[in-house]
């Protein structure tokens, strides 16, 4: 998880082990995207569309005035306007449009439609959903400010704020609409570039911030080790070999089948063609018979694993078919130890070898680099020559020409092998590599060419990988903790989605207390018969709670 994605708590991502350095590149391409790129949402809009809503606002100047002065809703104990709320709440839409775009037809989603008319969950609306989006993010954003003001933590966003600038105008022009009019697309109708000024910076600084209270969170090397001790089988790669033996089961009846019904002249001319294609399904005894066959040929085949049987090397247990992992990441395990697992489900056989179980301590590197899809790698390289010819240089060239701004000072660190295309892994895994070596690598395709500046060996994968499921704890938990009492008070009735959960709330509450009753009534049955007849008349009324339909809150 990204340090902007924290900021604005966008909806959960998949996710996946990645290095420290792999989520900083990740955050500054967000970053990046955010500040260039990302308002293609405005594609799924039309111009004329919008155009006509623009003029309808600007037609009525006091609902421009209450969008821009009054409260639209209070987080903490600040107010937030429609045009503040707006910008969160597009941001919302537009980051989930880079995220998902191409599965939103999938989820149901249409952004070019009315979003409180389509569902989320079975009670929240896409609007409900991307409203709580946005007061995530204003909750968080203003409790994290606070800390950071009160710490006295100083960041220069004026700089970033000009490439937010330019990424706008440029977007605006090739949309074919004046900047206005492109911001209110992407932020709302009220939206002007000064009146969102002060939420862009805020981002921009929260982002700065957040990166510093990362670098004070980052776990110490006891730490992540002793995270390690206690996870290895997440961490540990084994080496083995395994068989697979599929039992052969019949496609038409034999002497096992069971007995077929007589067909009549009826039922054979309603079959037609869909009986002659419908697969043959054996019998339990055909399919116990050709089991035992496979197991006796997985039994010979253990005899002769090692030698006949491929050796898999440096698997980790999630790589692994789960019908084996389990035995192979056995402590118990010895070295050449073999065994034969049944696959019932699959109606096949397992022969395995265990070889060694270890910890790949396999160093990574770390390494600059200055990407760019022009043909200007040997120039770029020649000024760097030509120079200092430092690292710090070499950093001053990264700012200058890169084209890939996701790598802090074009810093990649603890990149595995098997991370890199063909072309960069050779290089820089190259067994004569040392510090302070440099060359130009093209991509595959050749469309993209590497600047490389070698620093170094880093630490193992697996280093980095605990690194990150620490220090991402260590965050969530700060801003778990940084937002209470940050309290949202929605006095006009603005957001649909705290009804709709109160609403919920409440027929939990409901529930609970009536299944409570319930059960007390129950335990009073046996006094008399006209208890028994009032405990039967309330067992009967919580069945029909219970058969009424969960009620989903999304998120």
């Amino acid at each position: 998880m990204s340090k902007k994605e924290k900021v604005t708590e966008t909806p959960e991502q998949e996710k996946k082990v990645v290095t420290r350095y792999d989520r900083r590149m990740q955050r500054r391409k967000e970053q990046e995207a955010k500040l260039q790129r990302e308002h293609k949402i405005t594609l799924a809009v039309s111009i004329a569309i919008l155009v006509a809503v623009v003029a309808l606002i600007a037609s009525f100047p006091i609902r421009t005035f209450i969008g821009v002065n009054q409260e639209f809703v209070k987080i903490g104990d600040e107010k937030v306007t429609k045009v503040e709320f707006d910008y969160y709440y597009y941001s919302a839409i537009n980051t989930y449009y880079n995220q998902y775009g191409a599965y939103l037809s999938y989820m149901g989603l249409d952004l070019s439609s009315d979003l409180s008319q389509q569902m989320y969950s079975s009670t929240l609306t896409w609007e409900d959903y991307f409203q709580k989006s946005a007061v995530q993010s204003i909750r968080t954003n203003k409790s994290v400010k606070k800390e950071a003001k009160a710490e006295g933590f100083a960041y220069d966003t004026s700089e970033e704020f000009g490439t937010f600038q330019e990424g706008i105008r440029e977007q605006a022009a090739e949309s074919g609409v004046s900047v206005d009019n492109y911001l209110k697309s992407i932020y709302g109708s009220y939206a002007t570039m000064g009146r969102i000024e002060p939420y862009v910076k805020d981002g921009l600084y929260l982002n700065a911030y957040l990166g510093h209270v990362e670098e004070e969170k980052t776990p110490a090397e006891e730490d992540i080790l002793a995270y390690y001790e206690e996870n290895k089988d997440s961490y540990d790669s084994v080496d083995y070999r395994v068989v697979q033996i599929d039992a052969e089961l019949p496609t038409e009846p034999t002497e096992l089948a069971d007995p077929q019904p007589e067909e009549t002249e009826g039922t054979e001319e309603a079959e037609g063609e869909d009986a002659e294609e419908e697969a043959y399904q054996p019998s339990e005894a055909e399919i116990e018979a050709a089991m035992a066959a496979a197991k006796e040929k997985a039994d010979e085949a253990e005899k002769t694993i090692e030698t006949d049987a491929e050796l898999t090397e440096n698997a980790s247990r999630a790589s692994l078919n789960y019908n084996y992992s389990s035995w192979l990441f056995d402590a118990e395990r010895t070295e050449g130890e073999t065994t034969v697992i049944e696959d019932s489900t699959y109606h096949a056989y397992y022969v395995v070898q265990f070889v060694k179980r270890y910890r790949n301590d396999a160093p990574t590197v770390s390494f600059r680099a200055v990407v760019t899809d022009e043909t200007a790698g040997d120039v770029i390289l020649n000024e760097w020559t030509s120079g200092a010819a430092t690292e710090e240089s070499f950093i001053e060239l990264v700012h200058k020409y890169s084209a890939d701004t996701g790598a802090e000072d074009g810093l990649y660190e603890g990149i595995a092998e098997d991370d890199l295309n063909e072309n960069l892994s050779a290089w820089l895994y190259a067994q004569e590599r040392k510090a302070g070596d440099t060359t130009v690598v093209d991509s595959e395709d050749g469309t993209v060419h590497y600047v490389l500046y070698y620093v170094g060996e880093a630490q193992p994968e697996w280093y980095y990988s605990i690194e990150n499921v620490l220090l991402e704890d260590a965050m969530n938990e700060y801003l778990d903790e940084v937002i209470v009492g940050c309290e949202v008070e929605d006095r006009k009735g603005n957001l649909n989605y705290l009804a709709v959960e109160a609403s919920a709330s409440a027929q939990a509450s409901l529930d609970a207390e009536n299944q409570t009753e319930t059960g007390s009534e129950s335990e009073d049955a046996g006094e008399g018969s006209e208890n028994s007849t009032e405990a039967s008349d309330n067992t009967e009324a919580a069945d029909d709670l219970d058969d009424t339909e969960d009620i989903v809150i999304g998120e």
